[in-house]
C-alpha cells in the first residue's frame, strides 16, 4: 500500500512540476516556485473510487486541488460519504459519467472555477506589471 501511495503521489509531483521522464529523482527533489509550476495543484481532478485512491485525493485536496469520490454501488455511498466529514475530499458522487449526471455537473464547476482562477491571475499579473513599469 504504502509503495502505491508514494507512487501516485510522486506521479502528482511530476505532474506539478513538468517533469516527463519516469526516474528523474533529482527534478522531482529539485526546488520549484509554485508560480513556475506548469500544472499547478489547484488545476487538478482526482478521482478515486476505492481506499487506495484516499491519499492521494487528500494530498490533492490539501494543496488546493480537487477530489472526487466515485462510488459505483450504493453500497460505498456512505463510506464515501465519510471522506468530506474528515475533510479528505471535496465531493462524493456516483460514477455515472454521463452528460447531466451529479459528476457531470460537478466537474464544469470545477472546470468553470478553474478557468475563473486563471484569468484572475492573469488580470493580477497584468496590473501588478503596469505597477512595476510605472516605477
Amino acid at each position: 500500500m504504502q509503495e502505491i501511495k508514494n507512487g501516485i503521489d510522486r506521479t502528482h509531483l511530476k505532474i506539478n512540476k513538468g517533469i516527463r521522464e519516469v526516474s528523474d529523482n533529482e527534478k522531482i527533489n529539485r526546488y520549484i516556485p509554485e508560480a513556475e509550476r506548469p500544472v499547478p495543484f489547484a488545476q487538478m481532478i482526482y478521482f478515486g473510487d476505492g481506499s487506495t485512491d484516499i491519499p492521494c485525493m487528500k494530498m490533492v485536496k490539501e494543496h488546493g486541488g480537487h477530489s472526487i469520490a466515485v462510488y459505483a454501488d450504493n453500497s460505498k455511498k456512505a463510506t464515501a460519504l465519510r471522506l468530506i466529514e474528515e475533510g479528505r475530499v471535496n465531493f462524493v458522487c456516483p460514477a455515472d459519467y454521463r452528460t447531466g449526471k451529479e459528476i457531470h455537473m460537478v466537474v464544469k464547476r470545477i472546470l468553470d472555477k478553474i478557468k475563473a482562477d486563471c484569468e484572475f491571475r492573469r488580470l493580477l499579473d497584468l496590473h501588478q506589471s503596469k505597477a512595476r513599469r510605472k516605477k
